[in-house]
């Protein structure tokens, strides 16, 4: 499988420690990344850059099918969901955490490359939870 990936705020790191050595994620720049999975199975992969609060949730499963089971997911997947568009891609902006894995039913075909040239504008990047109140020295509100 050949993944290109860039980010739109801050360095991240993409790893799936049983497929192959972690790649970096950086805005500006695409890195190019391919990997193979010989057997069926499924496996964990992660964000090993820590990159703010929820960074501990980022972990992801990573299934490994036969081809025939990935072409028949792929099928159903195209035009399954909403499209990854302009507004949806904003609304991916936002802080989150612990979010379920979305499927897309197409793409735009110039989001990625308007992202990784910053044509749309640089996500937000992390905000800490406590953003607007004031924290003492040691700690406390």
């Amino acid at each position: 499988m050949h993944f290109s990936i860039t980010s739109a705020s801050v360095f991240n790191v993409f790893f799936i420690p049983r497929l192959g050595s972690m790649i970096y994620a950086m805005p500006g720049m695409v890195a190019q990344l391919n990997l193979q999975a010989d057997r069926p199975g499924e496996l964990w992969g992660t964000s090993a850059q820590f990159s703010g609060d929820g960074f501990s949730d980022m972990q992801f499963e990573v299934k490994s099918v036969k081809p025939d089971q990935f072409a028949t997911w792929a099928d159903g997947a195209r035009g399954a969901g909403a499209e990854l568009d302009r507004a949806a891609y904003l609304r991916l902006q936002r802080q989150s955490s612990n979010v379920p894995p979305t499927i897309y039913g197409g793409v735009d075909p110039d989001l990625f490359q308007d992202i990784a040239t910053m044509k749309l504008a640089s996500a937000p990047g992390p905000e800490s939870v406590n953003a607007g109140r004031e924290i003492s020295p040691g700690g406390k509100e």
